[in-house]
């Protein structure tokens, strides 16, 4: 078995009396196996961990790191260059845009 916590695969038995319980020997992470965490909006998918903020992953951010997953869109991103209706040329900052200014916007659309 692999630790949820550290992902290693030092797991042993570390029951007591009827309760099964699973134990690593790197991090000191415990489950119990008859007790599974719980689940629900403010609580990570993955670890069960408490979540400050609902997510749409639900991923605390320990877990979203381990995963590689980013939880925000990156700042100023950009989505290349593209000709503008009125002919200038501009860099996109969002996958839908069209005109390369408001002014230009209000000037092409008909209604």
């Amino acid at each position: 078995m692999v630790c949820h916590k550290c992902e290693t695969g030092l797991m042993v038995d570390d029951s007591h009396h009827d309760t099964k319980v699973i134990k690593c020997l790197t991090c000191g992470e415990r489950i119990y196996a008859g007790y599974p965490k719980r689940s629900g909006a403010l609580v990570c998918s993955r670890c069960g961990n408490d979540l400050d903020t609902p997510n749409r992953l639900t991923l605390c951010p320990k877990c979203q790191n381990v995963l590689g997953v980013r939880g925000r869109p990156w700042r100023g991103r950009r989505y290349g260059e593209t000709t503008c209706p009125c002919g200038a040329t501009f860099i996109r900052k969002s996958p839908t845009q069209v005109f390369h200014s408001e002014q230009c916007k209000s000037r092409h659309v008909v209604w």
